[in-house]
């Protein structure tokens, strides 16, 4: 109750500041540093929420494009972009940009600019400084070019129309702004303000900072192995997660969606707002990989329910029923009635219709209250897996991917309501699926666990998608009555708003130049090379 108490308070104190920012323009202007209309760690709370608590938000960018494009989801109407098909719609959807640019984008770098210099808010800067790389990074690694050096300068230094620089800039500068951070965090100086991820903990900050650092480094590893080299070793070296307890992750509220409301989980939110959680379903690509390989994660994942409405779920039976959807298909494609269910002794279980028979979201994750994972111990532990095997400032692959299970299956207990995994599960699911001792199935066999933690967060799943080729997903073509946009071809980026080739045409049109001529969505960013 603390816990949703203080995001009580603190949205109270938003809305409240917020309505001041426009007062008294001449005094803010003389003194940058007078915090008389939001205080920055006020604007780190809401940065914060923001970025896991927008349900209209997340429903676009997340669940209708990169979780579909991972094939995580279908069978919901809103996942056609992950379909590679209805392409026409694409400003309505692709919708990261509009929203991140104004709100969080203009929060971070006026929190970065304000407290520059003071002591007092040396761990907020530092704090602010790495959350302004993890918000630039979605968008560079979605997007490609875009605005960054002068993004978010239109109040301090008038430029409304800021260049769309190169990506393979921006992540250099990136490094620069994680090392400065890290160096910056100290533990004799006041927490980080506002801050909901790790409670001001300056410790916490920097090992996620070196994270954070070690995870971008590894998308040069096609386009600059040498650097992607040196920035590892510098991140391990630095210090990064060693536990759960290091998890990057937002703990949100039980708050159902209204309009400005970002206390709750925004995927949860999408999962329960109307009947039979919008129609999504997970994919037989997710659904049968977990199954081949004895996953006890999946039941955790999703469930199969007799009837869900809200957050309302019917009887479960997901111990009898664990069937995936075709990606690309909508839940209602794949018609015919499951019909009566029995159990191994055929007994009589239910009667099961076609709406209710492929697996949902389960109530674990789709509450309301369910966490949203940053970055993951698990994640870390993979990466360090990775190094070992490139001999980039880590040792013993096998015993960092043994952690790496070990963690994923644990954090699976911080959904509400989860059950524990055992250790004689684990052990018996590493056991069966081991590292394999030689290239390529070792990468391959790291990124397809990799796939399997980041559920939920398929932005980062999306980007180690296109970043290692795994897992070896086979692409939309066709369904019943539709057929893909792309020639059955993966995209791989975000169209640019279509109203930046109004607002901001010269940089619009270079970035646009440097695609080719067209704003392609099949188009590689930078980093990502064949």
């Amino acid at each position: 109750m603390k816990t949703i108490n203080k995001f009580k308070l603190l949205t109270i104190i938003v809305a409240l500041t917020w309505g001041a920012c426009t007062d008294d323009f001449e005094d803010i202007n003389t003194n940058p540093h007078a915090f008389n209309s939001v205080d920055p760690g006020t604007q780190i709370t809401k940065i914060q929420l923001d970025l896991s608590g927008n349900r209209e938000e997340t429903w676009r960018y997340e669940l209708g494009i990169c979780s579909p494009m991972v094939q995580y989801f279908s069978g919901s109407w809103w996942c056609q972009h992950g379909g590679q098909y209805r392409v026409v719609e694409r400003n309505h959807w692709f919708s990261l940009w509009q929203e991140s640019y104004p709100r969080d984008v203009k929060n971070v770098i006026d929190v970065i600019q304000r407290t520059k210099g003071m002591e007092e808010y040396q761990n907020t800067h530092a704090a602010a400084k790495i959350l302004k790389v993890y918000i630039f990074a979605k968008l560079t690694d979605l997007y490609g070019d875009i605005p960054y050096f002068n993004a978010g300068k239109g109040y301090t230094d008038n430029i409304f129309q800021p260049r769309y620089d190169k990506q393979e800039d921006i992540y250099a500068d990136f490094f620069k702004e994680l090392d400065e951070a890290v160096n910056l965090l100290d533990t004799s100086k006041p927490v980080v303000r506002g801050d909901l991820f790790y409670g001001g903990s300056p410790e916490k900050w920097k090992k996620f900072g070196n994270s954070l650092r070690m995870r971008l480094g590894y998308r040069l590893v096609k386009v600059a192995p040498a650097e992607a080299e040196a920035q590892i070793k510098a991140a391990i070296n630095g210090g990064v997660m060693e536990s759960n307890d290091d998890i990057c992750m937002t703990e949100h509220g039980e708050y159902s969606f209204q309009a400005g409301e970002n206390r709750g989980n925004g995927r949860s939110q999408v999962f329960q707002a109307s009947e039979n959680s919008e129609g999504y379903r997970l994919t037989n690509t997710l659904v049968n990989f977990m199954k081949n390989t004895a996953d006890p994660r999946l039941p955790i994942y999703g469930g199969t329910y007799l009837g869900v409405n809200g957050s309302e779920y019917g009887q479960d039976i997901t111990e009898y029923l664990q069937l995936g959807i075709t990606h690309g298909a909508m839940w209602w494609n794949e018609w015919n009635d499951y019909g009566d269910l029995v159990d191994d002794e055929g007994n009589y279980i239910a009667y099961v219709p076609h709406i209710s028979k492929h697996m949902q979201p389960s109530k674990y994750v789709a509450a309301l209250n369910a966490p949203f994972f940053h970055m993951t111990y698990a994640e870390v532990e993979f990466l360090l897996a990775e190094a070992a095997i490139r001999n980039w400032g880590a040792t013993n692959a096998e015993e960092h991917y043994r952690k790496a299970i070990e963690a994923s299956m644990a954090h699976c207990a911080l959904y509400p309501g989860a059950p524990v995994i055992s250790e004689d599960e684990v052990n018996s699911f590493i056991d069966a699926n081991p590292l394999p001792a030689s290239a390529p199935d070792n990468m391959r066999v790291i990124h397809e666990q990799m796939w399997v933690n980041f559920y939920m967060n398929g932005v980062e799943a999306y980007a180690d998608y296109r970043r290692s080729g795994y897992p070896e997903l086979e692409p939309f073509e066709s369904v019943e009555w539709y057929s893909s946009g792309t020639g059955g071809v993966i995209p791989r980026r975000f169209y640019y708003p279509d109203f930046e080739a109004i607002n901001n045409p010269e940089s619009y049109q270079e970035a646009i130049d440097r695609l080719g001529g067209s704003d392609d969505w099949l188009k590689p960013v930078w980093w990502d090379k064949q």
